[in-house]
């Protein structure tokens, strides 16, 4: 794809030397991007990017006055700064084995359990996903987004590529796809989990938001996509999943797996425990130290996409029993105590479902939960999660979650209106003293699970981001209070 911002750069006999929309970062000979956040507007930062030496300015916007560097409006800023990635830095993903997951729920897992799997079979692994940036184990960076903008992507991807790396899994988001962030990266393999209630703040319709999900698999059908093993691995127990089956039938390899009927990939014979989790994919015996049949659905994924690109299901297996656990998915807190703690990135309808169907075969004793919702996000789903909670959990700690910039008692309040007729909750706002309070309150044999943030090391209350782990609160207090 060619470049207008570079075509523009080469007239104007600019030799760039960076592409960055952060005023801050911009250095001598740079491009700098104005582009127009939700909660920022590059424009306002224009004069102090020109003043760090930006060479080029690109904006969607007409320009204000004149700043003394070439202005180029654009029409579409996130297909340009896409665009002029790909050329900037070498079109590094075509030379890369390119994994693509999405879906609602299940994309880091996955990424984990595939990591796990091409380390196993000796492949050098990139991976963009929710918990962080990293290069064969070792973190580049965390993770801002789950899938990165455009400029920063493709940075890291050559650095991938320097880096000797040859395969790169990402969690792809919605968000990324309709904001064309991932524009230019080819994929060898898509992934599809599965559709639930989520972003709909974003993309006000289930429809628009599944339409957002098909791009990555558009992505496999352009013809001017390069790579030659193209596969689509689909869920084909979501009906979201038959959808994207009909749609890729004929015009792409399509590797299904289920758990309830006829699929190329079928887990079958699932035994599950507190601490793993046995089962076999096409009659071969797998095991994998994640818990519920939802992670055997994952692990599908993984094993579908890696056997097509070439990796045995003995090694497949290899890679699965060799991950410890994904962080902050159903991540077990074990310091002697004598009931369990799971600390659970559970923060919709269908994920907190999860969480207690996954426990539910091992209840001895009570299930306290502590949970509550997001701070300008979705609130449709905030009654229904009300529901879930009361209706399962013994008793419930509702307490912030990240309440960002919205009132928190309007948080409260939505919620609520899930609960109405219950009585088995009470509200602690302070997320700290909820964990405390739920901790104390759990005997031997009961489980405590503890919604929402998972890997998550902070809270956004209003405009500041404060350091905060549930890990860190659970572990902290049961050292303290002698139950180890």
């Amino acid at each position: 794809m060619s470049s207008t911002v570079l075509t523009v750069a080469r007239q104007k006999n600019i030799l760039l030397k960076g592409l960055t929309f952060r005023s801050q970062e911009v250095q001598k000979d740079f491009a700098f991007f104005a582009l127009k956040g939700a909660n920022s507007d590059g424009n306002l930062f224009i004069a102090q990017a020109v003043k760090n030496g930006a060479a080029l300015v690109v904006s969607a916007q007409a320009q204000q006055m004149d700043y003394g560097v070439p202005f180029l409006q654009v029409a579409d800023i996130d297909k340009e700064m896409a665009d002029a990635a790909y050329e900037f830095y070498n079109r590094p993903s075509d030379q890369l084995r390119m994994f693509g997951i999405t879906g609602t729920k299940g994309k880091t897992s996955i990424a984990y359990l595939l990591e796990s799997i091409l380390q196993v079979a000796g492949r050098k692994v990139g991976v963009f996903g929710t918990v962080n940036y990293r290069l064969n184990g070792t973190q580049l960076c965390p993770a801002p987004n789950t899938t990165p903008a455009a400029l920063v992507l493709f940075k890291l991807l050559q650095q991938m590529r320097q880096g000797g790396c040859s395969d790169v899994v990402m969690e792809v988001s919605s968000h990324s796809l309709a904001l064309q962030r991932v524009r230019n990266i080819w994929y060898d393999t898509a992934l599809f989990t599965n559709l639930q209630r989520d972003h709909l703040d974003f993309h006000q319709t289930f429809e628009n938001y599944f339409q957002a999900k098909v791009k990555l698999f558009e992505n496999l059908t352009d013809p001017n996509n390069p790579k030659k093993n193209r596969v689509a691995v689909i869920n084909a127990d979501d009906p979201y999943g038959q959808r994207l089956m009909s749609l890729c039938d004929g015009r792409v390899k399509v590797a299904s797996f289920s758990l309830q009927q006829q699929a190329d990939y079928r887990g079958t014979d699932i035994r599950e425990s507190l601490t793993e989790t046995h089962f076999k994919v096409n009659g071969v015996p797998m095991k994998i130290n994640l818990l519920g049949r939802h992670n055997v659905a994952n692990a599908l994924a993984a094993c579908a996409a890696a056997t097509c690109n070439g990796i045995s299901l003995e090694t497949v297996a290899q890679g699965l029993e060799r991950l410890p656990g994904v962080p902050g998915r159903m991540e077990q807190i074990r310091m002697g105590q004598n009931f369990t703690v799971f600390v659970d990135f559970a923060y919709t309808n269908e994920s907190l479902q999860r969480a207690f169907a996954t426990v539910e075969p091992f209840k001895k004793g009570k299930v306290f939960l502590v949970f509550g919702c997001g701070g300008q996000r979705d609130r449709t789903k905030r009654p229904l999660m009300g529901k879930t909670a009361c209706t399962h959990a013994d008793h419930v700690f509702l307490t912030n979650d990240n309440p960002r910039c919205e009132d928190p008692q309007q948080i409260f309040n939505d919620i609520l209106q899930g609960m109405q007729g219950c009585t088995n909750y009470h509200i602690e706002p302070d997320r700290k003293k909820a964990i405390e309070e739920a901790l104390s309150a759990a005997h031997k044999d009961d489980i405590v699970i503890i919604a929402g943030k998972g890997h998550e090391d902070y809270q956004l209350v209003g405009t500041e981001k404060r350091h905060f782990s549930d890990q860190e609160t659970v572990q902290r207090f049961l050292r303290e209070k002698s139950h180890v």
